[in-house]
């Protein structure tokens, strides 16, 4: 008798997990998208291989990110960024643009690429102003596009392609990385970008600076981001880009001991490799087998200390310039404790640095207490935020001021 409890017990169990997968329609998006109808029609399947397809055939304005990705991430790339990651992808292959057969709209958007000039462009719409057959609506839309090209602040004799040396991973890459440390859209942070689009009058190419992350959790949320972006934009599949930062970054971070700031710095030397390889069969698949390892990380240690001056670590517990640590004081490592007790806040907590071994107690936990140090007023002498929800790079407290009170 209990034999057969146990077999039916068993039984259910079984069946329990197969009506728990059969919950849901679609086991891709788990039904998180409306109009999904399931299998292979599901959106994150059918869009981002369309995107992959696009990205492939340099289609302007055919990439899209609805029913790809959660609305909350939709405002972090613009339109115009979406366009110029395509034009940037194709940029080694990309032909001259020929406006012979091409709608109003074409020629904007080709001249907002770069891939011709301002003067050439507005003979193009001449031309088309010129074709009898065209009907009222189509005549309005030119002259339209034409006034637009007027006030638009691109050079006349911009060139073909004449757009900042960068490929679309750093691209893509600096787009996130100033979304990270200043969570603003790309839409007002972008050098060039008019602010709404593809519709603004003052577009010019657009261009981007790499922002580098301020903390540790800063970077592994970059991180995140340009897994999900490159799947979801068609670049690279999200198993690929793992595998390229599992390599890249982890790997040697876990094997060599590299500080968090290191790996950033690997992450975009190794991301240059690709963007300005010559050859075009260099990908994030294989760039980590091309060689030039010991190149690539002294690059990186050169450049970390360009972009975080004298907090650059090249290994993690590393001491600061000129300061001697002996192996015992140097295997002290914070055990994620602080001291909340304490009368002073922790330094390296609100700068999002490793804790020296002089901030730590035998065992591990930091003197100081863990809250923003940020000064604020109306509380006294002296002052400070003292909430443990943020750091100081990022209080938010109304009374915040920039020097301690009296």
């Amino acid at each position: 008798m209990l034999f057969g409890v146990q077999i039916f017990s068993i039984l259910f169990f079984f069946m329990t997990l197969v009506s728990l997968g059969e919950a849901v329609t679609c086991h891709t998006c788990k039904d998180t998208i409306a109009s999904c109808t399931g299998g292979s029609a599901c959106p994150l399947l059918v869009q981002c291989a369309a995107n992959a397809a696009a990205l492939v055939a340099g289609s302007i304005g055919v990439i899209s990110l609805k029913n790809v990705l959660p609305a909350r991430f939709l405002g972090i790339l613009s339109r115009s960024v979406v366009d110029r990651l395509a034009y940037l992808a194709n940029r080694a292959s990309y032909l001259p643009f020929d406006p012979t057969g091409k709608s109003a709209t074409d020629i904007y958007t080709a001249v907002t690429q770069g891939q011709m000039g301002k003067n050439e462009a507005q003979s193009a719409l001449v031309g088309l102003l010129s074709d009898t057959t065209l009907s009222d609506a189509q005549r309005t839309s030119v002259s339209a596009t034409a006034a637009m090209m007027a006030a638009m602040s691109v050079p006349a004799d911009q060139s073909r392609g004449g757009i900042p040396g960068v490929g679309h991973h750093l691209f893509l890459l600096a787009v996130l990385s100033r979304h990270v440390e200043t969570s603003v859209s790309s839409s007002v942070t972008l050098s060039g970008d008019g602010g709404s689009g593809a519709s603004s009058t003052t577009t010019k190419p657009l261009e981007a600076k790499l922002v580098p992350p301020s903390t540790d959790y800063k970077f592994y949320e970059l991180l995140n981001l340009f897994v999900m972006f490159c799947h979801a934009l068609g670049g690279a599949d999200c198993i690929l880009t793992t595998a390229f930062i599992s390599q890249v970054v982890f790997e040697k971070m876990r094997r060599r001991g590299y500080s968090w700031m290191m790996g950033y710095e690997l992450l975009v030397v190794f991301l240059k490799a690709v963007d300005e390889s010559d050859d075009p069969t260099v990908t994030l698949a294989n760039v980590h087998a091309d060689g030039g390892l010991d190149g690539h990380t002294e690059e990186a240690e050169a450049q970390g200390v360009v972009d975080y001056g004298k907090r650059f670590r090249r290994l993690r517990g590393e001491s600061a310039p000129g300061k001697q640590v002996d192996d015992g004081e140097r295997s002290v490592v914070w055990n994620k404790k602080d001291s909340p007790t304490a009368l002073k806040a922790c330094i390296s907590y609100n700068r999002g640095t490793a804790h020296p071994a002089s901030s730590l107690l035998g065992n591990g936990t930091c003197k100081f207490k863990h809250v923003c140090f940020k000064w604020v007023s109306g509380q006294g002498k002296n002052a400070i935020c003292g909430s443990t929800s943020h750091i100081f790079g990022e209080c938010d407290n109304p009374d915040r001021c920039e020097s301690p009170q009296a």
